[in-house]
C-alpha cells in the first residue's frame, strides 16, 4: 500500500471517528462537565456546548424559577448568582408569557409548580435518567377514610367545581375568590412528582359562608381551594387536623421526577431529526428562519447530556440556526433525543459564573422565566 493511500485511509477513519464520537468535549470545567466553544467563520456561527456526564455522582441537573414566583422575570445570570450551590453552567429554559409565567410545566427539586400543557418537556428523574416527552397531569388526594378526589390544577385557575392546589410559588395568599372552602396544609417531608406524600390540614375556612379574608399559603405547604362539588366534598370529608395522602402524577413518566422544564418543539426523536413544530402548534417560519437558539439533548445511553446555545441576529458575529440546522448539529454531537428551548433574545449560556455567548438584544442579557443549571458538589474543577 502506498504512503499516500495509507494517509488517506487514516484521515478518513479519523473523520469517521470524529462524527461517531461527537465533537470535542473541550475544556473540563468541573468533574464530569466540559465546555466547548465552536466558532465557524464561513457562515458565521458562534456556538457554545456544555457536555455533562450524568453518571458522575458529583453532578446534578437543577432548574430554578425567576424571583421564586410563577409570575416573575429575571436574568439567567441573576438566577445563577442566588442559587444555593456551585453552578458551573446554565442556560435559559422555557418560553414564557409577558408576566413571566412559563408556557410549560416546571418541577423544582421534586416540587411541581406549574401544570403541563400540550408541549414537550425535558426532565430528569431522581435516578438521574433524562427524558423528553409530552406529559399530562393526573393528581388526586386520599382522605383519612380513603375517599379519592381529583386535583384539577397546580397553581392554576380555580374553575367551577374544581379542587386546586396553590403553593408558595403562587404568592403569599390564595388568589381564588371568596366562594369556596380553603384548607391550609403543611407537608411532613416535602414531596416528589410521581410519588406519594402526606400533608396535615392546619386550618379550614369557608365552611359556614363566604371566605372572610384571603387564605395565607404556608411556606412549607400549600392551600387546597375547593369550589362547587369539590367544596361540598371538602366540607363533608376533610377537617382540621386530618392527614391527607396526595399523588401528583405526570404520565407517561412513572419514576419520581426531580427536575423538569418545558420547551418547543422536540427536534430529535430516537436518533433521527424530527422537527415536531406542527404537533406542538407552531408555524412553519419558526422552523425555517435562523434565530438564536437554546437546546437540551442527551445521547442513546442517557449518560451524556448536552446544553447548547448558538448566537443569532448578528450578521458579522453569528446568524443563528433554523431548527433543522440545530438538530443536525446536535445529532453530530451524539444526541439521540433533543428539545428546542426558548431562543431569540432569551438565549443565554453561563459557564463558571460568566455569560459566554453574546445575547442578541441591544440591551444585553434578557430577563427570562426559568433556567436549567448544572451543579457540582466539587469546588475544584479539575479534582
Amino acid at each position: 500500500m502506498s504512503l499516500k493511500k495509507y494517509l488517506f485511509l487514516v484521515l478518513s477513519f479519523s473523520v469517521f471517528a470524529f462524527y461517531l464520537a461527537g465533537a470535542p468535549k473541550g475544556e473540563l470545567i468541573a468533574p464530569g462537565v466540559w465546555y466547548y466553544h465552536d466558532r465557524q467563520e464561513s457562515i458565521p456561527w458562534d456556538i457554545h456546548v456544555v457536555t455533562v456526564c450524568l453518571s458522575n455522582p458529583a453532578v446534578s441537573v437543577e432548574t430554578t424559577k425567576a424571583g421564586n414566583q410563577l409570575r416573575a422575570l429575571e436574568k439567567t445570570s441573576s438566577m445563577v448568582s442566588r442559587f444555593r450551590g456551585n453552578v458551573v453552567a446554565a442556560v435559559n429554559a422555557d418560553f414564557f408569557q409577558s408576566d413571566g409565567m412559563p408556557v410549560g410545566a416546571q418541577v423544582i427539586q421534586g416540587e411541581l409548580i406549574k401544570n403541563p400543557t400540550n408541549r414537550a418537556v425535558f426532565g430528569i428523574t431522581e435516578a438521574m435518567e433524562p427524558f423528553i416527552c409530552m406529559v399530562d397531569l393526573d393528581a388526586f388526594l386520599l382522605t383519612p377514610d380513603n375517599i379519592c378526589y381529583e386535583i384539577s390544577q397546580i397553581n392554576g385557575a380555580r374553575n367551577k367545581d374544581n379542587l386546586v392546589m396553590f403553593t408558595p410559588y403562587m404568592g403569599s395568599e390564595s388568589p381564588a375568590n371568596q366562594w369556596g372552602t380553603e384548607m391550609s396544609a403543611r407537608c411532613f417531608e416535602g414531596y416528589a412528582v410521581n410519588d406519594w406524600f402526606q400533608v396535615v390540614v392546619t386550618e379550614k375556612s369557608g365552611l359556614l359562608g363566604p371566605l372572610q379574608k384571603p387564605t395565607g399559603i404556608p411556606e412549607d405547604g400549600m392551600v387546597l381551594s375547593a369550589h362547587g362539588k369539590a367544596k361540598r366534598f371538602a366540607d363533608r370529608h376533610i377537617g382540621e387536623g386530618d392527614t391527607l395522602n396526595l399523588m401528583l402524577r405526570l404520565p407517561p413518566v412513572k419514576d419520581p421526577i426531580y427536575t423538569l422544564v418545558g420547551g418547543i418543539p422536540r427536534i430529535i426523536r430516537d436518533g433521527k431529526i424530527s422537527i415536531e413544530h406542527l404537533e406542538e402548534n407552531l408555524y412553519e417560519e419558526f422552523r425555517t428562519t435562523r434565530h438564536p437558539r437554546t437546546a437540551v439533548a442527551f445521547d442513546k445511553t442517557k449518560d451524556t447530556l448536552y446544553l447548547m446555545a448558538v448566537d443569532g441576529r448578528q450578521p458579522r458575529h453569528s446568524v443563528g440556526m433554523s431548527l433543522d440546522e440545530l438538530a443536525d448539529y446536535l445529532k453530530k454531537l451524539g444526541a439521540y433525543q433533543a428539545l428546542n428551548l426558548d431562543g431569540g433574545g432569551s438565549t443565554t449560556m453561563m459557564v463558571r459564573g460568566k455569560v459566554v455567548n453574546k445575547p442578541s438584544d441591544v440591551t444585553g442579557e434578557r430577563a427570562v422565566s426559568n433556567a436549567l443549571l448544572i451543579v457540582t458538589r466539587s469546588s475544584d474543577p479539575v479534582q
